[in-house]
């Protein structure tokens, strides 16, 4: 049996995970922790009740699979940790394409708020104390980002990306913000195919027409669980194409990244 634990159980991305792997059958034991503040509190998982451990109590010797949602686990047992918004989003969408089809990348990618710790919570205190004529809390976002937006450290993400099969040799540009939206990151990327025929199979890659007025959060602020990752595409030249992506990055990317991870672990088990 399969042991996995989740730290930071207590967060809107856990109970995404839980709704993503709910599905998931197998032989493994769910384990939930987190801090004070969420500790006692219980989660319906599998037609059962789950109480959240106290991290300080809960000992993760026996641990097989850790989703360290908190960034906190530094033990032996593999470890999923939700980070770099872009590049789960361009592993799943140029999947089909091979290296040497992409010869250039550049564009720019904002990442929700999300991503901290947090975050949510943080920004909506920013706007109400910018309302009430304060000045803001710049943490976790080392400064305001309520109606704003702050640039990021892109090197670290363009490294990840040559990971990606079809950008193992691709030059790529690239603008990271953090910007003030809750759940949703958006990338709008100009590539360079390595010939026409490539460009036309990139455009194939669109889950929707590039229309004027297209939305890039959805009315709601969330989307539905099993929502896919939304991508648009134009040809701007013989072997142009400008995409844009955009996807909740919880329920979206984050949610069901942990999916395959349980699903690849019960396998190899088996």
């Amino acid at each position: 049996m399969i042991e996995l634990v989740v730290t930071g159980a207590g967060t809107s991305l856990c109970d995404s995970i839980l709704e993503a792997v709910d599905s998931v059958e197998g032989d493994y034991r769910l384990r939930l922790i987190d801090a004070m503040d969420s500790a006692g509190e219980a989660r319906r998982f599998r037609g059962r009740t789950l109480v959240i451990e106290l991290d300080s109590e809960a000992g993760l010797e026996s641990a097989d699979l850790v989703f360290d949602l908190n960034q906190t686990y530094n033990g032996q047992a593999v470890a999923f940790r939700p980070n770099l918004s872009l590049l789960p989003m361009l592993r799943r969408v140029l999947a089909p394409l091979e290296s040497g089809d992409i010869k250039m990348l550049h564009g720019v990618v904002g990442e929700p708020v999300v991503e901290h710790i947090g975050g949510v919570e943080a920004l909506a205190s920013q706007v109400t104390q910018l309302f009430n004529g304060r000045d803001p809390n710049p943490e976790p976002f080392g400064g305001m980002l309520a109606f704003n937006a702050r640039t990021l450290d892109e090197s670290g993400e363009v490294n990840a990306l040559r990971s990606i099969c079809a950008l193992r040799h691709t030059v790529i540009s690239l603008e990271r913000l953090q910007t003030d939206s809750f759940y949703t990151v958006h990338a709008s990327l100009w590539l360079q195919a390595c010939s026409p025929a490539v460009a036309e199979s990139i455009l194939g890659l669109g889950t929707e027409a590039y229309t004027a007025g297209l939305s890039v959060a959805p009315d709601s602020g969330r989307v539905a669980r099993d929502e896919g990752i939304r991508v648009s595409a134009r040809r701007v030249g013989d072997d142009w194409v400008h995409m844009m992506l955009t996807a909740d990055l919880e329920k979206t990317i984050w949610a069901q990244e942990a999916k395959t991870i349980l699903v690849d672990a019960l396998g190899n088990v088996q």
